[in-house]
């Protein structure tokens, strides 16, 4: 399978890819370096704008604006008509533990919008998954998580989260308001086949998750079983996103953070903005609800 590179940028921890069709174009973030790019999928034009403030994962809503998660808590996010986007509102802002950041979130099918915290330093299981509901409630759902990440949801609103330090990816049943009732192990993975990251759910309810020293993306189906893998040419993926027109096209955000001048020499594609065709259609995401 062809893998084009779509973004030559040299991210150090690439994250948050977010198709926005109205825009027709990808939304992804920098974590490391506080930086926000956007890819025209129409045009090939690339936009980086330096942030005042790290921004870990983003979404739609349900007008023009953006919800994302940061530094800051959850903010919502204006987009000017040159792309440039700016904090309009602070919706939520956490008590969370000292050295504790955001990392990754999406939105579900009903409007709200789920997100991982995580020990910044990586030196413990302090993080937590939240939800933040469409009047602004924030939820604590779960905690003990180590780098939780995803999150993705199943047709029958299963959330699925990884926790990539332990390899596994654990499905939380939640009811018709979003609170747990469920829990249990969807998939677990091997040291040799690297570390679950990033996920996004097809239209045929497959999930597939980009893995971190794993050199690639793999297409578990609904039971939790690799199906498919597509070899990258990077070490560091770490979230795919279904986009473009018809949503047939996989991109994946990568990283070059931790990896020696010699690894970076032999992956002159690491930290790019990567695409390919898998030959199946992804699942449009959720807008949040405020």
């Amino acid at each position: 399978m062809q893998i084009q590179c779509v973004a030559a940028s040299r991210a150090q921890l690439g994250e948050g890819a977010l198709w926005d069709g109205a825009r027709a174009l990808i939304w992804w973030v920098d974590i490391r370096s506080a930086t926000l790019h956007c890819h025209h999928v129409t045009t090939g034009a690339n936009h980086a704008q330096p942030l005042e403030c790290r921004l870990t994962a983003l979404g739609l809503t349900r007008g023009s604006e953006l919800i994302g998660c940061g530094d800051r808590g959850f903010v919502r996010l204006s987009v000017a008509a040159d792309l440039r986007v700016h904090i309009s509102e602070v919706i939520a802002v956490l008590e969370e533990r000292t050295g504790n950041r955001f990392n990754d979130g999406k939105t579900d099918a009903h409007g709200r919008f789920w997100a991982g915290t995580m020990d910044d330093a990586e030196r413990g299981a302090h993080g937590a998954l939240y939800r933040l509901d469409g009047g602004g409630v924030v939820t604590r759902i779960r905690t003990g998580l180590t780098v939780p990440n995803g999150p993705c949801f199943l047709e029958d609103g299963t959330v699925l989260i990884t926790d990539s330090p332990r390899r596994r990816i654990t499905a939380l049943q939640v009811d018709r308001a979003g609170e747990p009732v469920g829990e249990r192990e969807f998939a677990r993975f091997s040291a040799a086949q690297g570390y679950p990251d990033g996920m996004t759910v097809d239209a045929d309810n497959h999930v597939w998750v980009a893995f971190w020293d794993g050199w690639c993306v793999r297409r578990l189906s609904p039971a939790g079983q690799v199906v498919a893998e597509i070899p990258l040419p990077v070490q560091r993926p770490t979230c795919p996103a279904f986009g473009g027109n018809a949503l047939t096209q996989l991109y994946i955000t990568t990283a070059t953070t931790g990896l020696s001048k010699a690894a970076l020499a032999r992956q002159p594609l690491a930290g790019s903005l990567l695409r390919c065709e898998p030959g199946v259609q992804g699942r449009p995401a959720g807008r949040f609800a405020h």
